[in-house]
């Protein structure tokens, strides 16, 4: 059976005490990039509830870094900071057109 998907992460699915920070924090960096091309790094954390002592983990942060920017996604919510507001635009390469009728000729 899946797990239920918690709302805040720094509240103890136990008693439902709020905890103020993690107990220790590790990255997960993922071997493959997303549609844009970027590298999705996550902050994982171990939590110990002070007052029941019962000892969960979970996400504690979201960074996507590559290109031209870097997005943080927290608990505040999704923060982009550097590169183009706009990514309609994209680098495109040199287009060489070639007409097949030219390629019969030479031989």
């Amino acid at each position: 059976m899946a797990k239920r998907k918690q709302k805040e992460i720094d509240v103890c699915p136990n008693c439902g005490t709020k905890v103020e920070k993690p107990e220790k924090t590790w990255n997960l960096i993922s071997p493959l990039p997303d549609a844009q091309g970027r590298i999705t790094i996550t902050v994982m954390g171990s939590y110990v509830c002070p007052k029941c002592g019962h000892k969960w983990r979970g996400v504690v942060s979201k960074i996507k870094a590559g290109g031209s920017s870097v997005e943080v996604e927290g608990k505040k919510g999704v923060k982009k900071i550097g590169g183009e507001e706009d990514n309609k635009t994209k680098d495109e390469g040199e287009i060489i057109e070639l007409d097949l009728s030219d390629l019969d000729e030479e031989e």
